[in-house]
């Protein structure tokens, strides 16, 4: 009997740990999607990029759950902004002949919003 409560108290201990775990989940899988398109998006093809974004719709949407502090929430604004940063840098890459355009246009947005 004393073995079936000390693992059941096990239990209870590491599904409470677990709990603490997952409120934070949103913001680390955004700190790993960060890091991973910030390592690796050279390599991405048309699809990883697809299936990044998706990845990033969930995470976002997935936040909306949750309340940060101040700081939790800088910190998530400039992890999006990085993320977002590379999707537009993407997509004007694929873009090609209207590069330039593109980056002026962007410039221009920037401009105002100094």
């Amino acid at each position: 009997m004393t073995i079936f409560v000390l693992v059941a108290l096990s239990c209870i201990v590491l599904y409470s740990c677990s709990i603490i775990v997952e409120e934070q989940d949103p913001l680390r899988q955004l700190e790993e999607l960060t890091e991973n398109i910030r390592f690796h998006h050279q390599e991405y093809t048309t699809t990883d990029w697809k299936e990044t974004y998706a990845k990033y719709e969930q995470i976002a949407a997935d936040m909306e759950n949750y309340q940060y502090t101040e700081e939790e929430a800088e910190k998530i604004g400039r992890l999006e902004g990085e993320c977002v940063g590379y999707f537009m840098k993407s997509a004007i890459n694929s873009l090609g002949g209207i590069e330039s355009e593109i980056k002026g246009f962007v410039d221009g947005i920037n401009k105002t919003m100094e």
